[in-house]
């Protein structure tokens, strides 16, 4: 029986994943009952002549054979975090994962839906709910003396294929696994603590979100609001009044305050559409504003440039700018048509 793990997302490579549960060789089975068996004694001249003759084939392997020792990597190379998403398939259901920084290191993992993350012992950890099965990552050259005790030499078949499997554990309940990689000419370790009632479920899981680390180097907060000089629209109370809305609803996006922010929408359904731009997860701080025209030459609407910083939740820095559109409404008033 095995279980599939693939991970999918916008500018990822497909991973896919099989664990192999409840196998055994042959040779296991044919010393089970003290190396006796059901066959015949052959006599000493076919014995002889058994030993002597030159073996004439090689047995073929299994198409489910696990790969060699050290043949496989399971970290082949750490990029850059480009703002993507990603997600993983497991038992073909799609679960949605969105990028995890770790709190001190410059390294993250893309967390499923369905799993937290959380500190313990002192280090970022990525898991289940519970807190009984997760992923935690170490800076080695920043640690001389790794705690956690001594490794063993790992005993899973799957896990001895990857080029960077080190071994493995006991912590309490839970087995720890063990990987070391490199990110950015740093050496760091991957440790899965996992509880044997869990491993099959989770560790390719585990796995699959090892395989896709990625880079990204910590930067300070950035102050949030407005910073630029206001544009001259002229004295036209027209003009006046579009640039004004626009800086109030610049000001609201700024706070996250929906209330301002929907006061200067066209529509209740402008404002729906536009309520991820108040994501608390993201910080603002826009820094120019252009006219573009009040009205645009040729057409009914008024339109400005607006420039920004944009910072996420977990510390992702984009320079970003959108053209903000104004319609009057039926009282002759500017209001924000779109935002794009």
């Amino acid at each position: 029986m095995s279980k599939r793990i693939s991970i999918w997302g916008a500018g990822c490579i497909a991973v896919a994943i099989a664990i192999s549960t409840g196998c055994s060789n042959a040779a296991d089975q044919g010393s089970s009952d003290g190396g006796r068996t059901d066959q015949p004694s052959a006599s000493p001249a076919a014995a002889a002549a058994t030993i002597a003759a030159p073996a004439t084939a090689v047995p073929t392997p299994s198409a489910t054979a696990v790969p060699a020792v050290k043949s496989v990597s399971l970290i082949p190379e750490v990029r850059e975090y480009t703002g993507s998403g990603s997600g993983y398939e497991l038992d073909g259901v799609n679960v949605q994962a969105d990028y995890s920084a770790d709190k001190t290191l410059p390294l993250g993992v893309f967390l499923p839906e369905t799993m937290i993350r959380f500190e313990q012992d002192g280090r970022t950890a990525w898991g289940t709910a519970d807190k009984h099965n997760y992923i935690t990552l170490i800076m080695l050259s920043s640690e001389k003396d790794v705690t956690g005790g001594k490794l063993e030499p790992g005993t899973d078949r799957e896990l001895l294929k990857f080029k960077e499997y080190e071994g493995s554990r006991v912590e309490g309940d839970r087995r720890v696994e063990a990987f070391i990689f490199t990110a950015h000419k740093d050496s760091y370790r991957a440790e899965i603590h996992i509880q044997d009632e869990q491993r099959d479920a989770l560790l390719p899981l585990f796995t699959s979100m090892l395989s896709s680390i990625e880079y990204m180097e910590k930067q300070p907060p950035i102050k949030p609001g407005v910073f630029f000089k206001v544009p001259d629209v002229g004295s036209s109370p027209g003009n006046k009044q579009a640039l004004q809305e626009t800086l109030d609803c610049i000001a609201a996006w700024a706070a996250g305050d929906k209330e301002k922010f929907a006061a200067t929408m066209y529509s209740p359904l402008l404002n729906d559409n536009l309520q991820y731009l108040l994501d608390h997860k993201n910080v603002y701080r826009f820094h120019k504003l252009t006219v573009v025209g009040i009205p645009v030459e040729g057409a009914k609407r008024a339109a400005f440039y607006v420039e920004f910083t944009q910072m996420t939740s977990e510390g992702y820095i984009t320079e970003r700018n959108n053209e903000i559109s104004l319609l009057p409404n039926k009282q002759g008033e500017w209001k924000i048509a779109s935002i794009d």
